[in-house]
């Protein structure tokens, strides 16, 4: 029950960013409308596999749902706050925690199926395969936002180092979260 307010309060903070984003001009609008999208398509998929998870007798874990809400507010601060061109750092902020949700999401899936033997591995394999599933999707939207460029002249590759800052930030992130699921381990064994 305590996932589900907290669900709420994600969906309630989505909601809000999206109508900042709609009413601030930051941007072209096409470009607008594409990170408006991606803030109600992964509100929506975490509310749907929420779902699934509780059909399932599972959950996902809140640090899960904060590490997601954390992203998404930081891209979009990023974008419509202009902090990505004003601080050098924080597209580097933004890619640690987005590997944290990433990484954080996949955990917690595969965590569930090991709980239900859905999956023949032990919790520690599960939270393995959790992190390197957010390294791998991590390492797919660096390669998008690279062809984005090559084909449509996106310019969201800024510099030579930036795909590579990216993935270190992402596998930083992972990291973090790896190490705060064993710990959790850890503790309840």
């Amino acid at each position: 029950m305590k996932t589900r307010k907290i669900i709420l309060s994600l969906a309630i903070a989505q909601l809000v960013l999206f109508a900042i984003e709609i009413m601030t001009q930051y941007d072209t609008s096409v470009r607008q409308f594409a990170l408006a999208l991606t803030n109600i398509a992964v509100t929506g998929a975490i509310v749907l596999v929420e779902r699934w998870l509780n059909k399932k007798s599972s959950q996902l874990s809140w640090i899960t749902i904060l590490f997601v809400a954390g992203a998404i507010w930081l891209d979009a601060l990023g974008n419509f706050q202009h902090m990505y061109a004003g601080f050098w750092w924080w597209d580097r902020v933004t890619h640690t925690v987005g590997g944290m949700a990433l990484s954080a999401g996949f955990i917690d899936y595969f965590g569930s199926l090991a709980r239900r033997q859905a999956i023949v591995a032990s919790t520690s394999v599960a939270i393995w395969l959790g992190f390197l599933s957010g390294q791998l999707l991590g390492a797919i939207y660096e390669i998008s936002e690279w062809l984005g460029d090559y084909w449509f002249h996106t310019e969201r590759v800024r510099g030579q180092y930036d795909t590579p800052h990216d993935l270190f930030q992402n596998l930083v992130g992972g990291l973090i979260v790896l190490f705060i699921f064993w710990l959790s381990r850890k503790r309840k064994l």
